[in-house]
């Protein structure tokens, strides 16, 4: 702490990769907030929609890791109620397991879902890709994320998006997808539960995340990145 603290004095600029880090760097490292630049992060062009595998369950899609702050455990406890408004949809769980975090598979077990969720573990890009370009919907459930690049990734491959109303999410997704407060299971449920249900709800998200995915471009944050290290050059 003490070293993030002295890099923030010390850097000639500050790149953030959302307002809400801008807002955090300010508010907790004491970042003078004339040296932050705020460059968003992009999408590769290989994440992109595919059309849809008929004859397969419906499925719920959830990458990355499993530490406490990206809320795996209640993502869990909504889809037991998910299940029982839904009961042919599945969860997927993309990440790599954790030892540290047992909470979220035995909070499956204990809820009897140890056979509705897949934990896939680390997946190679081509099969993240067609996870995303599959999955019913995608849902990040975090209790804060610094830009949130995986709901970019999944908005650009098609997948109708729920996800928290916190930190940066709503900066990234816009009006794209659906919001729901980090701790509100009920919420969470309800929200999944009406993307498997309504499929004009689910089509309308799909192609709002599909516009909103097409303003984040590596090639923008690549020439922010330049401009920043421009600016400090010139300090």
């Amino acid at each position: 702490r003490r070293l993030m603290f002295e890099v923030a004095r010390r850097a000639d600029r500050v790149i953030a990769v959302s307002q809400s880090t801008r807002r955090d760097l300010i508010d907790h490292l004491a970042c003078a907030p004339e040296k932050i630049d705020v460059t968003l992060e992009g999408v590769r062009p290989e994440f992109q929609p595919a059309p849809p595998r008929a004859g397969e369950p419906p499925f719920l899609l959830y990458v990355g890791r499993r530490d406490p702050y990206k809320n795996l455990p209640l993502l869990i406890e909504a889809f037991a109620d998910v299940a029982v408004a839904v009961p042919a949809a599945r969860l997927r769980i993309i990440g790599p397991p954790d030892a540290r975090y047992p909470e979220a598979p035995a909070r499956a077990a204990a809820l009897g879902l140890t056979g509705r969720i897949d934990w896939v573990g680390y997946a190679a890009p081509e099969q993240l890709i067609a996870n995303y370009q599959q999955a019913a919907a995608f849902v990040l459930p975090s209790q804060h994320e610094g830009c949130g690049l995986t709901v970019l990734e999944a908005m650009a491959c098609g997948a109708p998006v729920v996800c928290s109303n916190v930190s940066s999410l709503p900066e990234v997704v816009g009006d794209a997808a659906l919001l729901v407060a980090p701790g509100d299971r009920s919420g969470l449920a309800r929200a999944l539960t009406s993307v498997l249900t309504q499929p004009t709800l689910a089509a309308d998200l799909r192609l709002r995340g599909l516009a909103r995915a097409r303003a984040f471009t590596w090639e923008q944050a690549a020439r922010e990145t330049v401009q920043a290290y421009e600016r400090a050059g010139s300090a």
